[in-house]
């Protein structure tokens, strides 16, 4: 019985395990989003965060179906470590996809460089 037991466990696991590794969806969380200027206030601001990196980003629409080309936002605070990743999805709208602390570096950056909030 203990055998059998333990071959119906590892079966479950195995199972398991080889259908989390091809799971591929679409996740929905909320997210906290306010006009730029307010987020500019609320990260440069009250956090003393600087956007240190950006990018282009892609969104899915909120139909799933469509995306929309937005600007992705790295601003960290130095000195206590603390970290937001903001979404510009448009000039007047911005969300806060994560934040948190103890950011740190996995390779030191090499030059210093001057950064401001630009929209």
């Amino acid at each position: 019985m203990k055998n059998l037991f333990s071959a119906l466990v590892l079966t479950l696991v195995m199972g398991t395990s080889a259908y989390a590794s091809t799971l591929n969806f679409n996740s929905q969380k909320p997210v906290n989003c306010m006009t730029t200027e307010e987020m500019k206030n609320l990260v440069g601001g009250q956090y003393l965060e600087m956007p240190y990196m950006q990018g282009v980003g892609i969104a899915p629409s909120t139909d799933g179906q469509q995306f929309i080309k937005t600007t992705v936002v790295v601003a960290l605070n130095l000195e206590t470590k603390t970290f937001s990743i903001v979404e510009v999805i448009n000039p007047n709208l911005a969300c806060i996809i994560a934040g948190g602390n103890q950011f740190k570096f996995n390779t030191q950056p090499t030059e210093k460089t001057n950064i401001v909030w630009e929209n």
